[in-house]
């Protein structure tokens, strides 16, 4: 069947979006951009990307614009021009330091939300006091019986049922209806992510899926991985790299799963990726959370106020005790927008692309701030 004029476009966009992601995807967000509910923004030179979602009248794009170095501030230009031709706002969510020269030059304000943990697998070791806890748990799930499989690519179909059933007891612990989505995946997508990475490239990195089983077998627990392109533990995050790694997405299990399983299921992945030759592992963004103190007290006031008032986030603090068993480094993370006086209406776009905006007090936001357009 002959591919229709509309279908060959979108694929020569796509291929021209994946090869930029390929050379110069470096931001963990980078391979996210490319899902079917994003829209892409290509130069008219074909040197630039910039994904993006709309919501309303707010532009939101997860991490950077994909180009060269040299390119950064033209294609960000670009862009930004785009939009005001359409008069939106404009948001970079989880911009990376090294984009922020770029985005100051364009007179843009910088809030910082938080910071991403980021490994090197080629030195990670479990040896040494500061690991004893992981390794501790580590042989404590072992001593369980936990074993771990691995999956590259589509799980197969048996597998997928089990994750399924592991994500719907894990969502009802939660107490949540549905996944949050946009700058993570969701389970009901993983195999058409799975593809898309394929598409992507075949020989680089792949998505991957550990499942954890009990000593009967069964099923208790899973994390999944995204590829990220062009990048190299130590150098600062947006630069080009020469290097591969992955991303952590998904990390689920069943409340009565064997203690210390994800500990083990995240050493046996680092392992694993140290093997393939992966040059850094990210643990994903905590809200909030500020190592470095960039935050003036100030702000930390007002977005935790916002937070624990809309009760978003109520988590953090355990996932950063977690995370921070590893001893990652912390890499900041930022909100980048037009305007300060945009930035309300721009946090409930994020808020609702995140999929937060079945809260009542949400609604209560939406009402105080007016939201006739986003």
């Amino acid at each position: 069947m002959q591919m229709t004029r509309e279908a060959a476009q979108t694929k020569a966009a796509f291929e021209q979006a994946a090869e930029l992601i390929r050379t110069y995807g470096s931001n963990t967000l980078a391979f996210f951009g490319l899902s079917p509910e994003n829209r892409h923004f290509l130069t008219a030179d074909g040197r630039g990307l910039v994904n993006y979602r709309l919501m309303g009248n707010v532009a939101v794009a997860p991490g950077d614009p994909v180009c060269a170095p040299e390119m950064r501030e033209e294609v960000t230009r670009s862009f930004l021009n785009f939009c005001a031709h359409h008069r939106w706002r404009v948001a970079f969510y989880q911009a990376s330091p090294g984009y922020l020269p770029v985005y100051r030059a364009f007179q843009m304000r910088v809030f910082k939300i938080g910071e991403e943990a980021m490994i090197d697998p080629q030195t990670f070791t479990l040896a040494g006091s500061a690991m004893a806890n992981v390794r501790t748990s580590c042989r404590r799930a072992e001593r369980e019986g936990v074993r771990i499989a691995w999956y590259e690519g589509v799980p197969p179909v048996a597998v997928m049922q089990q994750l399924e059933d592991i994500s719907s007891a894990w969502l009802a612990h939660k107490q949540q209806s549905a996944e949050t989505g946009f700058t993570m995946g969701k389970l009901e997508e993983l195999i058409e992510t799975a593809q898309r990475a394929e598409a992507v490239t075949t020989a680089g990195p792949r998505y991957v899926t550990g499942v954890a089983l009990t000593n009967t077998g069964k099923a208790c627990a899973f994390v999944t991985f995204t590829p990220l392109y062009a990048a190299k533990f130590g150098e600062e995050n947006g630069e080009q790299g020469a290097g591969w790694g992955c991303t952590l997405d998904l990390m689920r299990r069943v409340p009565n799963a064997p203690p210390c399983v994800m500990e083990l299921l995240l050493v046996s992945a680092l392992e694993r990726f140290r093997s393939q030759g992966a040059s850094v592992l990210s643990l994903g963004m905590v809200a909030l959370s500020d190592t470095d103190q960039e935050m003036t007290s100030a702000e930390r006031r007002l977005i935790s106020f916002v937070l624990n008032r809309l009760h978003l986030l109520e988590n953090r603090s355990s996932l950063f005790r977690f995370k921070q068993k590893f001893h990652p480094c912390w890499e900041s993370r930022y909100l980048v927008t037009g305007s300060a006086l945009d930035l309300p209406k721009i946090a409930l776009a994020v808020f609702r692309l995140r999929n937060y905006a079945s809260s009542g007090l949400m609604k209560l936001f939406a009402k105080v701030i007016g939201n006739s357009d986003v």
